[in-house]
């Protein structure tokens, strides 16, 4: 379902519920009104301890 180079601003367009996976993760409300155009992976880099796949297990969590 999620890929590491999938975009944060195109996974939280098609599943606004995984918003409160950035958002537990360090995304700010200003991101969420205009999310960045950066793979998911360089946002587990930042802000998951590069954690990738723990991060998308999370997110695929949030949107079942």
């Amino acid at each position: 379902m999620f890929h590491p180079n999938d975009l944060v601003c195109d996974v939280l367009s098609r599943y606004p519920a995984a918003w409160a996976v950035f958002e537990r993760h360090g995304m700010c409300e200003d991101c969420r009104q205009s999310p960045p155009p950066v793979p998911l992976h360089h946002f587990a880099g930042k802000h998951c301890q590069g954690r990738i796949d723990e991060f998308l297990e999370e997110l695929r969590e949030a949107v079942k």
